[in-house]
C-alpha cells in the first residue's frame, strides 16, 4: 500500500487548505487582521479587512460560534448532539435548534438528490481510513453491513426531538462546515463588518467586496496538482469544493477516496475530480458540492437548476473543466 497522501496539519498551517482554494487578494490597501485556529477538524483563518478597531473581539466571536457548532455537530465528539443521536440506540433525543434545523435541512438535500446523498453514511464511513498507516479497503463483509443501515428515510426529527434507529449513524461532514461558515458571516456582519473572509479548511465565505470595491478572486485547484484550474470572482457569496483528491490512498493502482456511495459504502465513481459550487449559502454550496460528486455531471444538472443563483465548475477526471 502506498503512503497515503492526505495533506498533513504542518502543511495545513503553511497552506491553510490550499488543496481548495487560493484567494487572490491584490487590491486590498487595508491593513487586515486574521486569526487562524485548529476547528473542525482543520485549520480555520478569518481574515477582516475592515480595519475596525474591534476587529478582534469580532474574530473572537466569530471562532467561538465555530467552536460552539463543533461541540454540536460532530460525531466524534462524546456529548455532542450527533454523537448523543447516534448512541441512542433508538431512543428519542432531545438536541438543540440549531442541530434540528441543520437537520431538516440535510434531509432536503437527501431527498433532492433521489437518496445519493446520504447523511446516515456514518457506519460504512467509520470502516474507512484515510490518513496514517491504517489506510486500508474495509473486510467486504462488514462494509456489506455498515451499507445496509444507511437509509435517512428512517430519521425521524419532531421539532427537537430525533430519533434514528439503534445501529445507524448520522454524519454531518458533508454540510456541517458550510452551515457553520454561514453562522459566522451573519454574526460578522451584524457587527458590521464589510469585508472579510472566512476559509473552513477550504470552505471559503467572502464576506461583503474587497475594501477597493472589487470581488474577491478564488482560485480552484487543479486536482492532484498545485496548479490553478480556474478562477471565480465572489462577493458576498460562498466558493467550496468536493474533490477526491481531498482525502484518499492508493492501493493496487487504484485510488479509494472519502465521497462514498450510499448504495454500497464504497467511494463514488462518477467520471469526476472536482466540484465546486458557488453560492450565497456555504450550506448550499457544501452539500451540493458533494451531491454532484455522487451524481455525476449529466444527473447533477437537473438538482442544481432547482437552487437559484447557484454555479458549479465540474472538473472531469480527463481534467476537463465544465461550467454550469
Amino acid at each position: 500500500m502506498k503512503k497515503n497522501r492526505i495533506i498533513l496539519l504542518a502543511a495545513l498551517i503553511l497552506f491553510s487548505f490550499a488543496a481548495v482554494v487560493t484567494l487572490y487578494l491584490s487590491g486590498t490597501d487595508k491593513k487586515p487582521l486574521q486569526d487562524t485556529r485548529f476547528l473542525l477538524d482543520t485549520i480555520c483563518t478569518v481574515t477582516i479587512y475592515d480595519g475596525s478597531e474591534n476587529a478582534q473581539e469580532y474574530l473572537d466571536g466569530a471562532f467561538a460560534l465555530c467552536g460552539k457548532y463543533d461541540r454540536l455537530l460532530s460525531a466524534t465528539t462524546s456529548g455532542s448532539d450527533i454523537y448523543r443521536i447516534n448512541h441512542s440506540h433508538g431512543s428519542p433525543v432531545r438536541v438543540s435548534d440549531e442541530t434540528a434545523e441543520l437537520l431538516v435541512h440535510a434531509l432536503d438535500y437527501c431527498a433532492v438528490s433521489g437518496g445519493a446523498f446520504d447523511i446516515t453514511v456514518y457506519p460504512a464511513k467509520a470502516l474507512w481510513h484515510f490518513s496514517g498507516e491504517e489506510c486500508a479497503v474495509p473486510d467486504a463483509d462488514e462494509l456489506k453491513r455498515a451499507a445496509e443501515l444507511i437509509d435517512y428515510t428512517k430519521i425521524r426529527v419532531d421539532g427537537h426531538d430525533v430519533i434514528l434507529p439503534s445501529g445507524m449513524g448520522i454524519d454531518l461532514g458533508a454540510i456541517a462546515k458550510g452551515f457553520i461558515a454561514d453562522k459566522m458571516a451573519a454574526y460578522l456582519r451584524q457587527q458590521g463588518v464589510n469585508s472579510a473572509i472566512i476559509d473552513l479548511g477550504g470552505n471559503v465565505y467572502a464576506l461583503g467586496s474587497k475594501p477597493d470595491g472589487s470581488g474577491w478572486r478564488v482560485g480552484i485547484r487543479k486536482p492532484f496538482s498545485d496548479d490553478q484550474a480556474d478562477i471565480v470572482t465572489v462577493s458576498d457569496a460562498s466558493v467550496v469544493t468536493s474533490g477526491v483528491y481531498q482525502r484518499y490512498f492508493e492501493y493496487d493502482g487504484r485510488i479509494y477516496h472519502h465521497i462514498l456511495r450510499a448504495s454500497d459504502g464504497m467511494p463514488c465513481d462518477t467520471g469526476l475530480y472536482s466540484v465546486t459550487v458557488i453560492a450565497e449559502s456555504s450550506e448550499q454550496c457544501d452539500a451540493l458540492s458533494t451531491v454532484c460528486m455522487l451524481l455525476g455531471y449529466e444527473k447533477s444538472l437537473p438538482v442544481l437548476r432547482q437552487f437559484s443563483g447557484v454555479r458549479a465548475v465540474f472538473i472531469t477526471n480527463e481534467q476537463e473543466i465544465i461550467r454550469a
